[in-house]
């Protein structure tokens, strides 16, 4: 049975080790909140995704340009599958809890390849899966957050068992974990877009992507989870791609001060009101497990607010490829400087941009209600 889009036929197990990429790579240099988070284990789309889509459509035609040059240049120095040009708020966020100093799992390894935790975010995720979309009419048949979830439970059950000799769950393990939900379900949102579905319509998806996100929640708490962040949305209003996909717009659906499409920024705003709320709500029902909200969007829209201010000389425009020819193919052109820039590809943020995110996130002001680097578990 195929787990994957494109009919990838790979056995569950395979499945689960192929995909579980490890949260980041070595050498990120750090001052770390030693002794907080045993392990991270990391759900998402292309936001943090650090190289699962790659190794897994390897071998496909057309491959896939998150695996080709410049991706990476700017820190690695090479493409680790990252859509970005280095690194991404979850590689600060592991730097930060000292969980460096890992490399990406291969087939064939086995959980103790994973000893900081594991990525199971890919690339074109969404928080729904295809049954979903089919049931809107919609033909998108994406990786999901459903397939992410069996990945893990598969990886955790292995994991259990090495550690605990097959016995108890996995709940020790996950007592001392951090877990990073996202940011997952732009995705339901874009592709919608894109295949031309109205506006209140696909708003109307924004409770069922809500209700995705706080069932995972639910049942990783019921494994043992005790600590998650969870991003929101993107100002996607801001993004050069749809800058350029909507441009032609009423002068009045852009926001004067910033260039963005405001229209799509109230879009994110409505996803992450909904989203914030339904935390609350969580929040209440597990007094124990901290839960923090992730502001991406707050974050990024104070760059685009006053982006000279924090070294951004170009907010708008993409700093790798272009219209005729996408970052990663052959010829594509690419920025000398891209800290310079807010958008990499002009999808995904430079990492430049993911780091100012994720010192937000880690000590404020862009988390609730309090700062990811202040919620180690108690020794």
């Amino acid at each position: 049975m195929s787990l994957m889009r494109g009919g990838f036929g790979f056995s569950p197990a395979v499945a689960a080790l192929y995909c579980a990429a490890l949260v980041v790579a070595g050498g990120l240099g750090s001052r770390p909140v030693l002794g907080c988070y045993s392990r991270i284990f990391s759900f998402g789309d292309s936001l943090t995704d650090t190289g699962n889509y790659v190794r897994l459509t390897a071998g496909r035609k057309p491959s896939s340009p998150y695996g080709a040059p410049p991706y990476g240049r700017t820190f690695f120095g090479r493409p680790t599958g990252r859509a970005s040009d280095g690194r991404l708020v979850i590689d600060f966020i592991a730097q930060e809890f000292g969980l460096a100093n890992v490399t990406a799992i291969q087939v064939g390894a086995g959980p103790a390849d994973f000893p900081h935790g594991a990525n199971f975010a890919i690339i074109s995720s969404t928080a729904n899966n295809a049954s979903f979309f089919a049931r809107k009419g919609l033909d998108i048949t994406p990786f999901s957050l459903d397939t992410q979830m069996f990945w893990f439970r598969t990886h955790l059950q292995q994991l259990t068992q090495q550690l605990n000799g097959g016995g108890g769950g996995g709940g020790s393990i996950l007592s001392d974990a951090l877990v990073a939900l996202g940011e997952i379900g732009g995705n339901d949102y874009n592709f919608a877009f894109n295949k031309g579905v109205p506006r209140e319509t696909v708003r109307a998806f924004v409770p069922a992507v809500v209700d995705k996100l706080a069932a995972a929640v639910e049942e990783l708490i019921g494994m043992g989870a005790r600590a998650f962040v969870v991003p929101g949305n993107l100002p996607f209003g801001c993004a050069p791609l749809y800058l350029n996909r909507f441009r032609g717009a009423a002068a009045s659906e852009y926001d004067a001060r910033t260039g963005c499409l405001a229209w799509f920024n109230k879009f994110a705003e409505y996803h992450n009101r909904v989203l914030t709320a339904r935390l609350d709500d969580l929040r209440r029902l597990h007094p124990d497990v901290t839960i923090v909200y992730a502001d991406w969007y707050g974050a990024m829209t104070s760059i685009f607010q006053a982006p000279g201010k924090l070294g951004f000389t170009n907010a708008l425009g993409s700093c790798c490829g272009n219209q005729s020819v996408p970052c990663g193919k052959a010829g594509c052109t690419v920025c000398e400087d891209p800290s310079t820039y807010v958008s990499w590809d002009g999808t995904h943020p430079t990492e430049a941009v993911y780091k100012l995110i994720a010192d937000g996130v880690l000590h404020g002001p862009h988390a609730s209600p309090v700062p990811l680097a202040k919620t180690c578990p108690p020794t």
